[in-house]
Parts: structure tokens; C-alpha cells; sequence
């Protein structure tokens, strides 16, 4: 896949493309969106 914004915002275009190129995004989404938004243990 290139390197291209194919659509800048998330609209019913960008879900179109998304169930087109990724079918299972919205279960990686509600995935991602399951995890902790914290830093607080990470080491540098």
C-alpha cells in the first residue's frame, strides 16, 4: 500500500475504505480503545 492519505477525515468514505482494506477494523478499534491511556510505568 502506498504511502497516501486516501481520506483525511472519518467520514463514509474513510469506513468504506476501512471494511474494504481492513474488514475487521472496528474489532481492532474497540480493541485498542479497551486499553489504558498511561505512561506512568514505562521505562526510557
Amino acid at each position: 500500500m502506498n504511502d497516501i492519505l486516501l481520506e483525511p477525515t472519518h467520514n463514509s468514505r474513510f469506513t468504506t475504505l476501512m471494511d474494504r482494506l481492513m474488514p475487521k477494523w472496528q474489532f481492532y478499534r474497540d480493541k485498542l480503545n479497551q486499553l489504558p491511556v498511561s505512561h506512568e510505568n514505562w521505562i526510557y
